[in-house]
């Protein structure tokens, strides 16, 4: 298989001291294997462990490898939008979370789809959390199903690979963990064809995830409305 010219992949890190340099070190071993050139961008989003540390030290060992720190914890929503801003020397921009519950591997295979879609997303054939949070992953994506009018099985899921060039105008109103939905959905809305590839997750095995604390859960429905209302309407802005 030719290679493809370039990717930028980022992820957001928050008590992943344990889980990032196994993440990086999958993606310095992937990437190389399917592009001409890359670079890797972590934000740290002012974890309270030694998360900062731990990259600080690993861009010694990756020169491709780029870290942020926000002085103090801002949400998932801003360390994306950091990640986008920062991660554009190519146009695909490949994301995840850094709390290595999802293979970077499955990169090869999304790849394999990019002369025929514009973007690629994935689904948990097989999903490693625990059965209360795959019964609330199942619930919000019927959710959204009904709400937006759209055939994706897991917008939950945070494997993504999309186009600089498709996202760059796009206005994000999220300010909660929605804000990755949002960008599919509007990617969707623009009709832009969209393949949906099955993976495998593994559970988290250290630290601790914030994605169904309350503040974050109501932010979640809040945004889900919020931009339901205001950017899917008749009317709707972009």
């Amino acid at each position: 298989m030719k290679k493809i010219k370039g990717v930028s992949f980022f992820c957001p890190a928050y008590y992943d001291a344990d889980n990032i340099e196994k993440v990086i070190d999958k993606a310095a071993k992937v990437l190389p294997l399917f592009c001409e050139d890359y670079e890797m961008v972590v934000i740290n989003d002012g974890s309270p462990d030694h998360t900062g540390r731990v990259l600080d030290s690993l861009t010694a060992k990756y020169r491709k490898l780029k870290v942020i720190h926000h002085p103090r914890n801002l949400g998932y929503a801003q360390a994306l939008k950091t990640g986008f801003a920062n991660a554009n020397k190519f146009d695909l921009i490949l994301f995840t979370d850094g709390d290595d519950q999802y293979d970077v591997n499955y990169f090869n295979d999304m790849i394999e789809h990019l002369n025929d879609y514009d973007a690629v997303i994935t689904y948990r054939r097989k999903n490693g959390n625990s059965f209360t949070r795959r019964l609330v992953s199942w619930t919000f994506n019927r959710i959204l199903n009904f709400l937006y009018l759209h055939p994706y099985k897991d917008l939950s899921c945070a494997f993504r690979l999309v186009r600089k060039k498709d996202i760059e105008d796009m206005e994000l109103k999220s300010t909660s963990p929605f804000l990755p939905v949002e960008v599919i959905l509007k990617l969707h809305k623009k009709k832009l064809r969209i393949k949906e590839i099955p993976i495998e997750t593994r559970r988290r095995a250290h630290g601790r995830s914030t994605s169904v604390l309350p503040r974050n859960f109501s932010g979640v429905i809040k945004d889900m409305i919020k931009i339901r209302l205001f950017s899917f309407n008749a009317k709707g802005n972009r």
